[in-house]
């Protein structure tokens, strides 16, 4: 009985539910990876741990000229980056192409001198490699020797082929078969001649459109079986979004199994596995099941350790308020503080990520981590010494590639398209068919163009995506029912390969009809949509304020969420130095600076000025708003210093008082009065726009702010005029309509001394624009 090779354990799963019916004794099967590791030895040798590799790379690439590839070599930066440099060297090495080849391929000299930084680089690598007395799949080619025991105790194999073969693959094969009797699977189509002219190198020709069983130790074809055409029943549609395609997913399914098919041979094929994320909290029915698994990344422990490495970088106000949400205890923020930039033993290390992981019971005994744990332990006590901000990212990586199995039962398989090789299903479901997903791009092709590639013989970007093509054709080829979804809007649209199968690409979704699928539709209605609200309010009965009066004459509705309900803005904290910010750092150093000792000379000010605006530091770039507004300020401290002379004095900051006025009770809070003689100057400070005030204007009047300051003062003596100080320009504004202001406060008090109710929405749409209430009010989409 022979030993069946395939390309996936899922291919071995599917195979052995054929036999799910027969008395048999069952073929052993294996994958076609354990069949390469065990296949062959490396002498003396360990392969090497994922993270040390980089450590080694990194080491590699301490030479001059690497400057010349634009990698940089800074830790995080180079790790990020360093997937570029393995990737290239191993298809190199695989494809068994020296890079001497390629420097005579190359046509550009610039070209040629990154070449040889590789070539220095690769060299420095193996060195390193070698010393430690490790080896990667780089230099496997190079090294390994057969595993005749193991080969010879197989007796007889059979491949199943899907997709290319490596020239190391071809050399591996070519010598297992010169041992044992192998055969080989493979199906030829349009999409991979790749795999023609590899056996066509071995002296077999293979024809398009046939599956072959070959015979590799004879060169003899066994058996052929031509390929059908695609005639299956095949629904595509556009959608307007990605998150559009959710409903289609169910849909799909339901009219499957509807037609027959059960849940089991129904697969659901996300081209970028990252949208199974989006499309898990989607599965209310638990339909799915996740062949990828659910990434640790959705760990609390690996949330936790994020949050903290986000912290230590960035120290923004988003990183606090996630530590908060995710209960990080205080101590182990202290820790992680003091140790961030050491350069730690592994057990301090360790013992580190241990105590976070022991916040959660269940976590701390699952066995991803366990194992997780151990391989990092091992590593790091063999590493060179690392700083914690380093470790830390070198765990976050590793714990982000994994996964644990969805538990969850769902029928319906959701996978990759690599993970469909050898498997047949007959209802096929593809998400996201779109040109930036099918065919996949490759990330080989940073250092070499198509045609040094071509001349060298290595794979081309044309032969990877065929690969891709291919893996979807024999997906499509072996279904009876095909439902594929693609996004099409400004910035998507649908795959070329679905013009290459003779797809119709004009039809769009009905979205609507999906939606319930989803989501209960129910009509929109806004929170208060009622033209009256029965809340009686008496404007006499609490202090008030001239912003409190400007909203109720601006918007009756924005009042009443305001200071009745007293609903607060959603507003989400931010570090981010804006006009308010501004504002209220310049209102706080004014008060303290502003005092006759200081008003004495402009030098003196500046200083006193300059001095507290430092001291407000609230941004890694404060310093330049502190330059930028000290220039602003030069006009304004020259007025006070000449106002001074002319025996202008400071009288009251920042004066906080309410007076009873025609039963009402004003209040307010004035940033300076001034006293000359004895009279009275209000001055309200403006590091933005000031308000202006035009006879056309007044009637339509709502800022009554400086008549309010006017009153309030004038409970401390005779009051000489009101102003508002434009701190930009230096200037003093004087309230030119007083007077007139005082008559119509009078009139618009008269008209609200009844209680007041009904909270109607204003008329003018602009006052919308900057409510943080519009969405209350349904206006969102008129403004």
């Amino acid at each position: 009985m022979m030993l069946e090779v395939f390309a996936t354990s899922r291919a071995i799963r599917s195979f052995y539910d054929t036999f799910l019916d027969a008395n048999i004794l069952l073929p052993k099967a294996i994958t076609i990876a354990e069949l390469e590791q065990k296949a062959v030895l490396v002498p003396n040798h360990s392969f090497v741990d994922e993270d040390m590799r980089v450590l080694l790379m990194q080491e590699a690439s301490r030479f001059t000229k690497f400057e010349l590839l634009y990698i940089e070599r800074e830790f995080f930066t180079f790790l990020k980056n360093s997937s570029y440099l393995f990737r290239f060297f191993e298809e190199l090495s695989h494809e068994k192409v020296a890079l001497d080849a390629l420097l005579s391929a190359d046509t550009y000299e610039h070209y040629a001198e990154h070449l040889e930084v590789l070539q220095t680089l690769l060299k420095h690598y193996k060195a390193l490699l070698s010393k430690h007395a490790l080896y990667d799949r780089i230099t496997l080619p190079e090294y390994y020797e057969l595993n005749i025991a193991y080969i010879r105790s197989l007796g007889a194999v059979r491949i199943h082929l899907e997709g290319f073969l490596s020239r190391f693959e071809v050399e591996l094969l070519s010598q297992i078969a010169a041992l044992i009797p192998l055969h080989v699977n493979v199906t030829i189509s349009a999409y991979n001649q790749k795999m023609a002219l590899l056996f066509a190198d071995l002296g077999i020709e293979l024809v398009q459109n046939n599956t072959y069983e070959i015979n590799l130790s004879t060169k003899e074809i066994l058996h052929v079986k031509p390929q059908s055409g695609l005639k299956q029943d095949t629904h595509v549609y556009g959608f307007s979004s990605r998150l559009a395609q959710m409903g289609y997913v169910q849909s799909a399914i339901a009219q499957f199994v509807e037609e027959g098919l059960t849940p089991e041979e129904i697969v659901v094929i996300l081209p970028d596995e990252r949208f199974a994320e989006v499309l898990r909290p989607f599965d209310t029915w638990h339909n799915l099941n996740f062949a990828m698994g659910i990434s640790l990344k959705q760990s609390q422990f690996y949330q936790k350790l994020s949050a903290l490495e986000k912290a230590m970088r960035n120290d923004e106000i988003e990183d606090h308020l996630r530590l908060t949400r995710l209960k990080i205890e205080p101590e182990i923020l202290v820790t992680c503080k003091e140790i961030w930039h050491q350069k730690v033993s592994s057990e301090t290390a360790m013992n580190f990520f241990e105590k976070l992981l022991s916040s959660d019971a269940k976590e701390q005994k699952n066995p991803l981590f366990q194992e997780a744990f151990f391989a990092f332990t091992h590593f790091l006590k063999h590493a060179p010494a690392l700083r914690f901000e380093q470790v830390t990212k070198l765990f976050l990586n590793r714990l982000a590639v994994l996964s644990q199995d969805d538990v969850r039962g769902g029928k319906v398989t959701v996978l990759g398209v690599l993970e469909t090789r050898g498997v047949a299903y007959k209802g096929v479901i593809v998400l996201d068919f779109n040109d930036e997903f099918v065919p996949k791009r490759s990330q080989k092709d940073l250092f070499l163009s198509s045609a040094v590639r071509a001349h060298a013989g290595l794979p081309t970007k044309r032969d990877r995506e065929n690969l891709q093509r291919y893996y979807y054709h024999q997906l499509f080829s072996r279904a009876q029912k095909i439902a594929i979804a693609y996004v099409k809007n400004e910035t998507s649209m649908p795959s070329r390969f679905l013009d290459e199968l003779g797809f119709n690409t004009t039809v769009t979704a009905d979205e609507k009809a999906l939606q319930p699928l989803l989501f209960e539709v129910t009509a929109s209605k806004n929170l208060y949509d009622q033209p009256f609200i029965d809340a009686p309010y008496d404007l006499k009965q609490f202090p008030l304020s001239a912003t409190k009066l400007k909203t109720l004459l601006t918007c009756k509705r924005q009042f009443y969420f305001r200071y009745i309900q007293r609903l607060k803005e959603a507003k989400m904290p931010s570090t981010k130095i804006d006009e308010q910010t501004i504002g209220m750092a310049l209102h706080k150093v004014l008060e303290d600076a502003m005092c006759d000792e200081a008003l004495r000379d402009e030098k003196s000010l500046y200083s006193k000025i300059e001095t507290l605006l430092k001291e407000q530091n609230r941004h890694e770039v404060w310093g330049y708003f502190v330059d930028v507004w000290l220039q602003k300020l030069r006009p304004f401290m020259q007025n006070e210093v000449a106002r001074f002379d002319e025996g202008f004095r400071i009288f009251k900051k920042e004066f906080s008082h309410a007076i009873a006025y025609e039963g009402f009770m004003l209040e307010g809070q004035i940033d300076r009065i001034d006293q000359k003689e004895d009279e009275l100057f209000v001055i309200d400070y403006k590091s933005g726009k000031v308000p202006m005030t035009s006879e056309r204007s007044l009637e339509n009047t709502v800022d009554f702010q400086l008549v309010f300051y006017a009153f309030i003062a004038s409970s401390l003596g005779r009051v000489g005029g009101v102003y508002y100080y434009d701190l930009k320009e230096g200037v003093l504004v004087s309230e030119n309509f007083l007077e007139e202001k005082k008559a119509l406060l009078h009139v618009k008090l008269s008209e609200l001394s009844k209680p007041i109710n009904g909270y109607e929405l204003c008329d003018e749409i602009k006052h919308c624009r900057l409510c943080p209430y519009v969405q209350l009010c349904g206006r969102e989409e008129q403004i």
